[in-house]
């Protein structure tokens, strides 16, 4: 934080008085404040990744497996239980389609959106692999 020492003279009834104060630059402000650190995320993630493919790969592969892993947890709880299976099953179809439809129609593909589509390819691997497993 940058700071300086600034000197006031105050009046008194005692005579004049010079009293140090101190002085907050504003850009020293502005970073300290809490609501500005949130603020920038999106710009902070987006220099993460930028020109960075291993990094993207790494993430994307990170994201399959989050997808793979929700999807095995959805199924195996709605199918043990048998209740609201067909709610699952279209609570699923309508996730994956609106995915669908957000990244291929995205004239640019950014990283929210792969983000995403790469948990959706991850969801589509469980579901039909748990679908083999049931079907073998």
């Amino acid at each position: 934080m940058y700071t300086s020492q600034a000197r006031l003279v105050v009046v008194t009834p005692h005579g004049l008085r010079l009293r140090r104060q101190r002085v907050v630059s504003a850009s020293a402000r502005r970073n300290s404040r809490l609501a500005t650190r949130i603020t920038t995320i999106p710009r902070r993630i987006e220099f993460y990744f930028a020109d960075n493919l291993p990094r993207r790969a790494l993430w994307g592969a990170i994201t399959v497996f989050a997808g793979f892993y929700a999807a095995n947890t959805v199924s195996l709880s709605f199918g043990a239980l048998a209740i609201n299976d067909v709610v699952a099953a279209a609570v699923t179809v309508a996730f994956c389609e609106l995915c669908s439809s957000a990244y291929y129609g995205a004239e640019r593909k950014i990283l929210k959106l792969l983000i995403v589509n790469c948990f959706k390819l991850g969801v589509i691997a469980a579901l039909v692999a748990d679908a083999l497993k049931l079907g073998g």
